[in-house]
């Protein structure tokens, strides 16, 4: 099996999955070509490097080239032939698909495990959904830094976690720009991205946004 672009930068991809994770409050989990686990979070952060037998979303989402959500796994029709079938311990999963030049290179899934975390996720359902798929293009943006035969992940950049924060809050502020209030603004984008209002201050501040 041949080494995948994405598993080539592995610990990039991880420290972009754990980032996206802190900013949205929800876990996050990318796989590669391979159906092999290149980073996850929360229940899946251990679990980088196996071979996804259940992976049968993501399957479908590459050979699709389709994001999808499941709003119910382990009851979806994608989740008959998994042995966790009708038990998942998945609450929700959105999952949308990495293409380089027109080929499905990998996915990335945005997991909910609680129902904390799934109420989040469908009290700004269309928001995530952007969010998601921006996210998608940030990652195989970066992925021609590892094309070229012989690139070491030493030589590879950052995935440009600033710019993905920075992207991903002013995402969240054009979504609520109908507000009248600048406080209401506020307050509704803070809640977008689960964090506090005193956060969000100092982080339009410090992408001058």
């Amino acid at each position: 099996m041949e080494d995948s672009l994405l598993s080539k930068i592995q610990p990039v991809v991880q420290k972009t999955a754990q980032a996206i994770a802190d900013v949205i409050g929800l876990e996050v989990e990318v796989a590669d070509c391979n159906f092999i686990r290149i980073a996850g979070t929360g229940k899946y952060h251990t679990q980088f490097g196996e071979l996804m037998n259940a992976g049968f979303v993501y399957r479908h989402v590459m050979a699709t080239k389709q994001l999808i959500l499941i709003e119910h796994p382990g009851f979806h029709v994608l989740c008959e032939p998994c042995p966790n079938y009708q038990h998942c311990p998945e609450q929700m999963e959105l999952a949308a698909p990495l293409v380089l030049h027109g080929k499905a290179v990998g996915a990335i899934g945005l997991v909910s495990f609680t129902p904390e975390q799934s109420k989040h996720f469908f009290q700004n359902k269309e928001w995530m959904i952007q969010f998601l798929t921006k996210m998608a293009e940030l990652i195989v943006s970066n992925l021609s830094c590892v094309e070229q035969e012989g690139q070491s992940v030493k030589a590879v950049p950052n995935l440009n976690l600033a710019s993905l924060e920075k992207e991903t809050i002013r995402r969240a502020l054009a979504e609520v720009k109908d507000e009248a209030r600048k406080t209401d603004r506020t307050d509704k984008a803070a809640s977008l991205l689960g964090i506090s209002r005193a956060t969000l201050y100092r982080k339009i501040r410090e992408y001058n946004l």
